[in-house]
């Protein structure tokens, strides 16, 4: 079995990277050759090394392997680890950097990825950190099935039975368990969100479900939004993938990107450079914002794991046009839905104020779809389109000057939505003070 899914892995990675490959040929492959340049240059003798520099390579070797608690602490940060219990049993651990008596703010993750992935980078660049500074109480979701959230009351995540969920569970049951928990936690009625990629879409399906969970948001603050993809179906890579799937990784197989891959892509400097040709040909180039040296650090931590059902899931949307519940044969739609396809999402019912950022070189969420997304959503409060042409759906996290091109804005944002809150509450109290000395 462990034979047979190294090799499944093998040929799913050697099919990212040859389509990878074509597309660098198509959009312009010397971009490929400066890269090997540059690799190239990096490669100096560690007798060479400043002390800086001799720091910085142990701090990427410890990095890699820190769980994300001992990761936020080694930084100076006070870290905590929490343990939520859905109402469909599945045990989520969520990462916290405490600062006491501030708003809370949760972070959620995209597909394949965990609460690293607003980490990973370190100070100063990761979104997580940034938040701490300006004083959130920050609070790092892990939805079922990643590494961190693989436990279950009754389920065993040796059995099939346990990788039986989409994002939609995510959306349903996880994100509702974790808002709950960090508001009994903190004592604040409301958070605010952020959610990168899925983590958006299990949010949209949240509130479309569930939509009290509207009223105990205060802001969504959507990156890369994966919520339409009309688009993305003339992507060479989703095209293969999606015609691929099934054949290469069968129906026997109900979990992946797990620490099966994280191993093969380190076992060697080549695996480890066809990872990234593999990862950059799915979510767009961008070598100049891509930081070479911190590669080590994201293999650490990324791929997270995932239910083949989530990826299916979303390759149903993009050949299917419609953003809608996970579809099963004809009878079974019967059953469930009591139709022949599952009905599509309301994204009026997500009233929640959300701003959106997107870019142009996101291969995955197309500026034309997130636009069409926009329209359909119930508060859409702005949207910021990255000027940089070439930010593709992973620089949203692992962009060099992700802070200055992205988070700056939100930051900018989210500072507004606090002079406003503040402003009311000062209203309030003088409304209370004014009946107060009427009577």
């Amino acid at each position: 079995m462990r034979c047979s899914l190294r090799m499944r892995l093998i040929l799913l990675l050697g099919l990212c990277v040859f389509i990878s490959r074509i597309q660098g040929q198509l959009i312009g492959g010397e971009e490929d050759e400066e890269d090997e340049e540059e690799e190239e240059e990096e490669e100096e003798s560690v007798e060479d090394e400043s002390p800086e520099d001799r720091l910085q390579r142990k701090n990427i070797k410890q990095d890699s392997t820190l769980s994300v608690d001992k990761l936020i602490a080694k930084y100076g940060y006070e870290a905590e680890v929490h343990h939520v219990t859905t109402e469909d049993g599945y045990i989520l651990t969520m990462h916290r950097i405490r600062k006491q008596g501030a708003p809370p703010f949760l972070l959620q993750h995209g597909l394949v990825d965990s609460s690293a992935g607003f980490v990973v980078m370190g100070p100063n660049v990761s979104l997580a950190y940034l938040l701490a500074d300006h004083n959130y109480d920050v609070w790092l979701g892990n939805a079922r099935g990643n590494r961190y959230s693989r436990n279950h009351t009754t389920l065993d995540p040796d059995e099939s039975k346990f990788w039986d969920f989409s994002w939609h569970e995510i959306g349903v049951y996880d994100l509702p368990a974790m808002i709950d928990h960090v508001l009994r936690v903190t004592g604040f009625p409301k958070l605010h969100y952020a959610g990168h990629s899925q983590g958006c879409t299990s949010f949209f399906v949240m509130c479309s479900m569930r939509p009290a969970y509207n009223a105990k948001v205060v802001s969504m603050q959507a990156l890369a939004p994966a919520v339409y993809a009309k688009e993305t179906e003339d992507h060479p890579y989703i095209r293969a993938i999606s015609l691929y799937f099934n054949s290469l990784v069968g129906s026997s197989i109900r979990e992946m990107f797990n620490g099966e891959f994280r191993f093969l892509c380190r076992m060697t400097e080549e695996t480890e450079r066809l990872c990234i040709e593999a990862v950059f040909g799915i979510v767009g180039r961008n070598w100049n914002e891509f930081n070479r040296k911190m590669f080590p650090v994201i293999l650490g931590h990324y791929p997270a794991g995932v239910a083949a059902k989530q990826v299916k899931h979303f390759i149903q949307i993009i050949k299917s046009g419609r953003f809608a519940p996970y579809s099963y044969s004809s009878n079974k739609n019967m059953q469930l839905y009591r139709d022949h396809l599952p009905p599509r999402y309301n994204l009026s019912m997500v009233t929640v104020p959300t701003f959106v950022y997107y870019s142009t070189n996101d291969l995955l969420c197309h500026p034309k779809d997130v636009e069409s997304m926009c329209d359909d959503l119930g508060n859409v409060t702005g949207k910021y389109l990255v000027p940089q042409k070439e930010f593709n759906h992973m620089d949203f996290l692992w962009a060099i000057d992700v802070r200055k091109m992205l988070y700056r804005r939100m930051l900018q944002v989210l500072g507004k939505l606090r002079e406003g809150s503040q402003e009311e509450a000062n209203r309030s109290r003088r409304e209370v003070r004014g009946r107060f000395i009427r009577s």
